[in-house]
């Protein structure tokens, strides 16, 4: 019941916002013809489609980099079908938690007995994309800082709220990874014995402890997936480039890659379904200002820039409907373990 209600109420506020935004901006006068130059811009559609792809493959590519340190039997083909499946799951779930859930629960039926590792590997695999959506955004954030005061006041918040929000993150990331160390969580047990020696924290402890010997294994994997990580986001964003070209808008490609990192963490705010209208109104706030881009442009141009990943969300749904998954060839050797 409460499930039922919260998709509910999200489909409710993103048609909330859907049509503040076909009101401020007239849909039939300023979107639709926008929509219709998809048409005569037909190669950027193409361009944008395949580069939604490559981002797809790219993250496929990630994981596997990772996931060999402790299941080298697991094939890049079969990850690459677990990615796109799990891009039909992340079209209505809160975030990415749908497509994460398929992810495990798929690879994991693969590697009886290896639960931690794929889950811990999964979660590298999504650090090692923070950083590197880090390294993108600040790069083209300095690129970008000496027309500083030429931005508009929406654009300077979102710009500082989400170098904030990156900055405080990755602090969180160090402390968090002291907090797993077998050495301090016995420091915390001996020094507050009340709260963290009672059942509860032991097993927190002992899941700790498990998370942090899978990192020592799989850490350098990790930082070697961050090169891939910068391809990953490299594509998607260039995806809603391609899509800002689509509907007969233009704006340099260095301002929309700044956007971007933005604009993708505010479209996985669980307010909206699949970040309708959240995605738009900051596209539109940043590119607005950056280039100078017409609003209703932005607004078109981030619409189709998520039609063309939703495009492989429903392939991979036609996948995971069509059910012929491929067993792993594990070429006679068993499952490996990494304790």
């Amino acid at each position: 019941m409460k499930r039922k209600f919260t998709i509910a109420l999200r489909i409710g506020i993103s048609l909330t916002l859907v049509t503040l935004l076909f009101r401020e901006h007239d849909f039939s006068t300023q979107i639709a013809p926008r929509l219709i130059s998809l048409l005569e811009n037909w190669p950027w559609v193409i361009c944008g489609l395949f580069s939604a792809f490559m981002s797809l493959l790219a993250c496929a590519t990630r994981w596997h980099v990772i996931l060999r340190g402790c299941a080298p039997q697991v094939s890049w083909r079969t990850l690459a079908r677990t990615e796109i499946v799990a891009a039909f799951f992340n079209i209505s779930s809160i975030g990415v938690i749908g497509g994460d859930t398929y992810k495990i629960m798929s690879v994991t039926r693969r590697l009886r007995g290896q639960a931690p590792q794929v889950g811990v590997s999964l979660m590298l695999d999504h650090v090692a994309g923070f950083v590197a959506v880090g390294l993108l955004f600040f790069s083209c954030f300095a690129a970008i800082w000496p027309r500083w005061e030429a931005l508009g006041h929406d654009a300077k918040l979102l710009l500082t709220g989400f170098s904030g929000f990156m900055g405080v993150s990755f602090i969180g990331m160090i402390i968090s990874w002291i907090t797993f160390k077998p050495k301090v969580l016995a420091w915390g047990k001996q020094t507050f014995p009340r709260i963290l020696g009672t059942p509860f924290f032991e097993r927190i402890s002992s899941i700790l402890t498990t998370v942090h010997d899978v990192i020592l294994v799989l850490w350098r994997r990790a930082l070697g997936s961050i090169l891939v990580s910068i391809a990953v986001y490299g594509f998607l964003f260039f995806t809603f480039y391609c899509a800002l070209r689509a509907v007969g808008a233009h704006a340099p490609l260095l301002d929309v890659m700044t956007a971007m990192p933005v604009v993708d963490a505010s479209a996985t705010l669980p307010i909206s379904l699949s970040g309708i209208g959240v995605r738009e109104k900051t596209f539109e706030a940043l590119l607005s200002s950056f280039a100078g881009v017409p609003e209703s442009a932005c607004i078109s141009a981030a619409f189709v820039g998520w039609l063309f990943t939703i495009f492989w969300g429903l392939i991979g749904g036609g996948i995971f409907l069509k059910g012929d998954e491929r067993p792993v060839v594990s070429h006679g050797s068993t499952p490996t373990t990494i304790f």
